[in-house]
């Protein structure tokens, strides 16, 4: 008789009925998985499982067993191989991709770029940036010109990204040609598509698609390329610079020097690509999320502005890194959006071992996905779970009466492998959010019910245009 302690073995899990060789792959729309998860999470529980071919995946949306799979890596948990390997073969396995040795290192250098002293020296920077995007707006404002929020918050992120980590003013906000960022919007969707890939079709047969992808990747390549040799020859006509790196990629160029690094090219290359495409995407993203729920709850925007004029008056901007931590109530707003739009709604990790997970055995090599948006919105971790109430960040459990565990709440990930770049993160959303209170009152184009979630690797809002009108009292 088995014992009725030992965990049940994986393949007896719930799930959907799926098809013989393809599985599941006819009811999966990549764009929307993480709706597709979250639903059948509603139906076959808290750990279930479905196929994508031949490739079982694991569900999980357990807020403690989230957590301790977070937790355990890199040691029992990594990144996927597949990942691993379709951003090899761009060129671009740093450090959010690399495991094992590599990935540490290459951690440590990315930790150490975004520690308190740097961003305290870049802030001033940050506020140039801002000013620029606010003049962008004042003219589309004055022009009653219809504003795409997404495409202009990724401008902005982008300079952002390039002044911080590499001391280069790309402006991109202030270039109505071909910009970078154009070109860097085409590499998450086609890594999402290719890490599912029941077989990898793009090795042996080009389709249109991926003929202009490589044409965005060569474009891209060419730019991170020329940024290195510039820096390059900066630090060799400057040698002080190399012991006093002043920013990520001089930091990796030193580091490189060192015998016995391990730092190639290729590496060089990788992590200059991923703060790139991290450093645009996720805070662009996050951004244009936390202005959709202003727009649909104007009373909130409204008690934003008159917190945000209190700090601020009379700069239209944040000039000093002290006032970001005088903003609760925008920080309430942002926490509640990541809490429901994060830009990572689901987590995929690959087990290096056998485990045990919720009673259930889970052999090596299976991949897990971790619901992180679901277990952030389940009544049992955050009461009245789907409804936006930035006061929840405000007032106390014991006051509300209502669950409140911040530990069901993960938009950056935790344990070792938590997004080095949140702090930066979060400097720029209430940098922007600040001069967008302070100077502007902003209404939908059209019904705030068209907007949807798309998922390409991160979770963006589609059909999200705005238009944007000078406050009177900013124009005083």
């Amino acid at each position: 008789m088995p014992d009725p302690r030992s965990p049940k073995a994986s393949d007896s899990l719930p799930g959907p009925r799926g098809l013989p060789i393809v599985g599941h792959l006819h009811r999966i729309r990549l764009n929307r998985l993480h709706l597709i998860l979250e639903d059948w999470a509603e139906q076959y529980g808290k750990i279930f499982q479905f196929r994508i071919g031949p490739h079982r995946i694991v569900v999980i949306s357990d807020r403690s067993e989230i957590q301790n799979i977070l937790f355990q890596r890199p040691g029992t948990y990594r990144r996927t191989s597949a990942l691993e390997s379709v951003a090899k073969e761009m060129n671009l396995n740093g450090v959010f991709s690399s495991e094992g040795d590599g990935w540490r290192q290459q951690r440590k250098l990315v930790v150490s770029a975004f520690d308190r002293q740097n961003l305290r020296s870049f802030f001033p920077k940050l506020a140039v940036i801002v000013a620029r995007l606010q003049k962008r707006w004042e003219r589309a404002a004055d022009a009653s010109e219809e504003v795409d929020i997404c495409r202009d918050l990724m401008r902005f992120t982008v300079d952002v990204t390039m002044q911080f980590a590499f001391g280069v003013d790309a402006n991109t906000l202030e270039t109505s040609g071909p910009v970078i960022q154009r070109h860097l919007d085409q590499v998450f969707p086609v890594v999402h598509t290719r890490m599912y890939a029941v077989f990898p079709w793009w090795r042996h047969i080009k389709l249109p698609s991926d003929r202009a992808f490589m044409k965005s990747l060569a474009v891209i390549e060419d730019e991170i390329r020329n940024l290195i040799n510039l820096t390059r020859e900066r630090m060799k006509a400057e040698p002080g610079r190399f012991d006093d790196p002043e920013n990520f990629l001089e930091a990796i160029i030193t580091a490189s020097k060192v015998e016995d690094s391990g730092i190639s090219d290729t590496e060089i290359f990788a992590n200059v690509g991923n703060l790139l495409l991290a450093g645009e995407d996720t805070t662009a993203n996050s951004l244009a999320w936390i202005i959709y729920f202003l727009l649909k709850y104007p009373h909130h925007f409204k008690r934003a502005q008159q917190e945000v004029d209190a700090v601020l008056s009379p700069e239209p901007i944040l000039v000093r890194m002290e006032q970001t931590t005088n903003l609760p109530f925008v920080d309430a707003c942002c926490s509640e959006t990541m809490r429901l739009k994060p830009v990572a709604p689901l987590h995929v990790v690959q087990t290096m071992s056998d485990v045990n997970i919720l009673g259930c055995a889970i052999p090596t090599g299976t991949q897990v996905m971790l619901l992180t948006r679901k277990i952030a919105m389940q009544d049992e971790n955050f009461g009245h779970g789907k409804l936006f109430d930035p006061d929840r960040w405000l007032t106390s459990t014991q006051d509300t009466g209502f669950s409140h565990d911040r530990r069901a709440f993960v938009p950056f990930g935790n344990g070792p492998r938590i997004c080095p770049g949140r702090v930066l993160a979060l400097l720029e959303i209430r940098s922007v959010l600040a001069m967008l209170c302070r100077n502007f009152v902003i209404e939908p184009v059209r019904s705030l019910d068209d907007v949807v979630e798309r998922l390409a690797f991160t979770m963006m809002p589609v059909n999200l245009p705005v238009m944007i009108r000078r406050r009177p009292q900013a124009m005083e």
